[in-house]
């Protein structure tokens, strides 16, 4: 294959590729209020001298998204072409090999916007964590405790001691004030029984002058919005403590 040949095999693969930009431009994106368009002076020139345009500047790029100035581009290819048709044999070929490389300049800017919407498309999804790995990274809450009144088994309860996300939780919770350190039990229940548990964890408070703080991980993402009880039990009560809580 010699070099002229293979010139001519790009060029018509720059046509195929200039076509079907353009079917994808008229068909998917109209325009009709002319929103954004570039002006009529400056499409003329895109089609007689383009080589008075910097085509790398991305306002180009509006013509991927507006079938009205891709329609106008048509247009004013169509007249110029029909004025080379008449102009003499030496000065159509010229004109020819022009218009095979301004339509290779189209479509390299066109090529060019795709490019720049592949990356501005891959930078915006790739920033934001996936829904999954979000649901999966620990919130961080603290419940205070301290002041809290306090529901032994079916005792009246007290007004909800905080609000949890549905979500994966890592809760600092700060104890009534003298409670013991040492291992405990936390749960969410839905009434006031230990049994009831919907989200349950282990940790170990330490206790510092008159308060007792942990740090315990509950799952709370299976959880229907509502109002629930945080529970704690310490290893060496058996008796469990209730705390109306809202999870939503």
């Amino acid at each position: 294959m010699d070099e002229h040949q293979s010139f001519l095999e790009d060029d018509e693969d720059d046509t195929l590729l200039f076509e079907k930009l353009r079917e994808h431009a008229l068909e998917a994106h109209p325009n009709p209020e002319r929103i954004g368009c570039i002006d009529g002076a400056t499409l003329k020139a895109w089609v007689f001298t383009p080589e008075k345009l910097d085509l790398s500047d991305p306002k180009y790029l509006h013509v991927l998204k507006c079938a009205e100035c891709t329609r106008e581009l048509i247009e004013l290819r169509q007249l110029r072409n029909e004025q080379s048709a008449r102009t003499r044999i030496g000065v159509l070929a010229c004109s020819s090999s022009a218009m095979n490389w301004r339509s290779a300049v189209f479509a390299s800017v066109v090529l060019f916007g795709f490019a720049v919407a592949g990356v501005i498309y891959w930078r915006t999804h790739s920033g934001a964590a996936p829904p999954q790995v979000a649901q999966s990274t620990p919130v961080a809450a603290t419940i205070d405790l301290s002041q809290a009144g306090t529901t032994r088994g079916s005792e009246p309860s007290t007004a909800p001691v905080g609000v949890l996300p549905r979500r994966l939780v890592t809760a600092h919770v700060i104890l009534p004030n003298f409670s013991p350190g040492g291992n405990y039990v936390v749960s969410v229940t839905t009434d006031r029984s230990s049994a009831a548990g919907k989200a349950l964890g282990r940790a170990v408070a330490v206790a510092k002058g008159m308060h007792a703080d942990l740090t315990v991980t509950l799952d709370l993402r299976g959880l229907p919005p509502g109002t629930y009880f945080l529970t704690t039990t310490h290893e060496g009560d058996p008796a469990s403590y209730f705390y109306p809580l809202t999870v939503r």
